[in-house]
């Protein structure tokens, strides 16, 4: 006896529990243990929350609780690739922040199975006509099956109505923890980011990597060392000093020094400054600032030193700054607004009303060396996709599937590609590298510990990051904040 046909479909997919295979339009589909099983686990609860814990049990040992994090994540981003689907925009596994996923698409019935296959346990259909009574059916006799078919469409309707149905409530739900589950997402992002700015166990650094040889233990060579906290190194373009942040934990402000890390110089005073990017000049830097009203501010200083100029400070969240080719404008990630998702904004060096670049969600944007187009991170939270546009506005693309680097600040974008860290672990991150030309990625190696924050020259030849120590990312991990 065969086994019970339960396939199930939805758009040009059909998905098989019990062969574990998923098929596109006929084709099989690359897919197979852990991000097949979280797509059953989905499919059986259509509309409907399926939480992180139910994954957790459903799809991962007891033992693996410490790595579940950052595994669930890799299975999900490889479930979404096999079904060209996106997290942004999201066509059938939507994420809930914080809290787990849902399959958002309408199921259909799968095709009625062929005479040697078996009617599934799990589908009624009304019974067909039978013989008149008291008459055997002939031997070639066979039930009259239109009722059948004229029941699909019905059935397929009702599944549909119901699916939309339990999607509005769950969307009603969701709604009403959507500005917790944001704050709450903050503030884990915040601890990661804090822990990645100091240390327990070493001198917290910054280090260099020599890109050619990075599998090689010799490539990294450190920089730069503080007593307290510091992170998010950025070297100059034209290849002489260095910036980063430094302090304590929750004080950091503005630092340069030499490109080997000597002759380190204060630039600020405001504590609680961060992410700063050099001009296309090396003369000037921007950076945000929560130090005066809790509320982010862009801000530029000289290299030099001297007085900070505010640029945009209007009670926004406003984050990430970064410059144009031609030094003329600065990008900005901001809310605009409580509770609102984050875009990719600009504003001119002298000052005015920001203009809003991205309209479907932005963070840590890059320009192209030809000043033609705009890289950024399509969200502030775990593994975002890095998406394109024009610097002049327009249709905004994703790169690549491929490239997904763990957190915002870890991805670097260079004169022929994007250099980032992926895998990140308690125990190393990997440097892998998307080539524009072949459109490829290439692993290139891993770095000892964790890493928030990732930067390049524009040649591509070396990177910078300050790295977690392992007891800041077995804390990290195990509270699940990545």
């Amino acid at each position: 006896m065969g086994e019970v046909n339960n396939r199930i479909r939805f758009g040009p997919f059909t998905a098989d529990p019990n062969t574990g295979e998923l098929r596109k339009n006929g084709v099989r589909v690359k897919l197979a243990g852990q991000p097949f099983a979280i797509l059953v686990a989905l499919l059986e609860k259509p509309g409907e929350l399926v939480t992180r814990e139910e994954l957790r049990k459903r799809v991962w040992d007891e033992e693996t609780y410490v790595d579940f994090a950052h595994g669930l994540s890799a299975a999900v981003n490889k479930l979404r690739e096999a079904l060209s689907d996106s997290a942004q925009q999201p066509r059938y596994i939507e994420t809930l922040p914080r809290r787990g996923y849902r399959f958002i698409a309408a199921l259909e019935p799968a095709e009625l199975p062929s005479a040697s296959e078996p009617v599934p346990s799990n589908l009624r259909f009304p019974s067909p006509d039978p013989p008149p009574p008291g008459l055997l059916p002939s031997a070639d006799w066979q039930p009259d099956i239109r009722i059948n078919r004229r029941f699909l469409p019905r059935a397929a309707a009702g599944l549909a109505i119901l699916v939309l149905l339990a999607a509005l409530g769950s969307k009603l739900l969701y709604d009403q923890f959507t500005t917790a589950e944001h704050e709450r997402a903050e503030g884990g992002e915040r601890l990661l980011k804090l822990a990645a700015e100091q240390s327990a166990l070493v001198p917290p650094s910054i280090w260099r990597v020599d890109v050619a040889h990075a599998a090689e233990p010799t490539a990294r060579a450190r920089v730069v060392s503080s007593e307290g906290a510091i992170a998010g190194p950025q070297p100059s373009p034209d290849g002489r000093q260095l910036v980063y942040m430094a302090g304590q934990t929750e004080s950091m402000d503005i630092w340069v020094s030499n490109l080997d890390g000597s002759g380190p110089k204060k630039l600020t005073s405001l504590a609680r400054c961060g992410t700063p990017r050099w001009s296309p000049d090396s003369r000037w830097i921007a950076f945000d600032s929560d130090g005066r009203s809790r509320r982010s501010g862009i801000f530029v200083v000289s290299a030099d030193g001297g007085p900070v100029r505010v640029l945009v400070d209007d009670g926004s969240d406003n984050m990430v700054p970064s410059w144009s080719r031609d030094g003329k404008w600065i990008y900005f990630a901001s809310g605009r607004g409580f509770g609102e998702i984050e875009n990719v904004w600009k504003v001119p060096l002298e000052g005015g009303q920001p203009a809003q670049l991205t309209h479907n969600g932005g963070f840590s944007a890059y320009e192209s060396r030809d000043g033609q187009t705009v890289y950024y991170a399509k969200s502030r939270y775990e593994n975002p996709e890095i998406w394109e546009m024009s610097t002049n506005g327009g249709p905004e693309t994703r790169v690549s599937a491929l490239l997904r680097p763990s957190t915002w600040a870890n991805w670097a974008l260079t004169d022929h590609g994007i250099l980032f860290l992926t895998n990140y672990s308690e125990n190393a991150s990997t440097l892998e590298y998307f080539d524009f030309t072949s459109r490829g990625v290439r692993e290139l190696g891993a770095l000892p510990n964790a890493s928030f924050w990732l930067s390049a020259s524009e040649d591509g030849k070396s990177v910078w990051y300050s790295e977690l120590t392992q007891e800041q990312a077995r804390q990290v991990f195990r509270a699940g904040l990545n």
